[in-house]
């Protein structure tokens, strides 16, 4: 009964998935703090639509200062800020944009050499807690276009990269991960022919 009488104030939010299919970014967020107006902001689809952080206001061509009692549609915003901190754990969900066009790489076949390029500047530890799912794709890629060898090169190197990831100290917890996907869920039985063909080019050109 007692908090019937006490009204929303203000209301700050934030976006867990940005627009590009990937997570909010780990570390700290300004949020925009928004005036509570009567009911208004009791339904979320009133606010929602709306910026949910200063940079993301920014972005949008409105200035984060000076103005901050300018008007956002039906929402007043408020001069207090609101900031949090913010790290995500997932094993399903990636805020990195290269490993996630990789994962999704039959959405978009036209980045797919792009997409295996980028894949050695991911940081390591975002690329080990996705390890199954990315050996997968690897290999995936390399036996749906078996017919050509348009890719090998890439995979194969992109192989290289994760086992070289594993084999570092910083990531050798991960092992048994790798271990227990070798014997368990590899099933690309013909990707030899293709990796000992770029391993034997390599190795014909080792000099180079």
């Amino acid at each position: 009964a007692k908090d019937k009488s006490e009204k929303i104030f203000a209301l700050a939010f934030v976006k867990l998935m940005r627009y590009d299919g990937t997570t909010l970014r780990d570390g700290e967020h300004d949020l925009i703090v928004y005036k509570a107006e009567a009911k208004k902001l009791e339904d979320a689809s009133t606010y929602l639509s709306l910026p949910s952080t200063k940079i993301e206001l920014e972005e949008k061509g409105h200035s984060a200062t000076g103005k901050s009692m300018q008007n956002l549609g039906s929402c007043t915003i408020s001069k207090d800020s609101f900031q949090i901190s913010t790290l995500v754990c997932s094993t399903k969900l990636t805020q990195n944009v290269d490993l996630l066009g990789l994962l999704k790489w039959r959405s978009n076949t036209n980045l797919l050499q792009q997409n295996l390029k980028q894949l050695m500047k991911v940081d390591g530890g975002e690329v080990v807690k996705f390890l199954q799912d990315t050996l997968d794709a690897l290999f995936n890629i390399m036996m749906e276009n078996s017919e050509s060898e348009t890719f090998d090169t890439l995979v194969f190197d992109a192989l290289v990269f994760i086992i070289g990831l594993i084999a570092d100290r910083k990531f050798q917890h991960f092992n048994p991960v790798l271990e227990t996907y070798i014997k368990k869920h590899f099933s690309a039985t013909l990707a030899y022919t293709k990796l000992t063909k770029v391993l034997k080019t390599y190795v014909d050109n080792a000099e180079k």
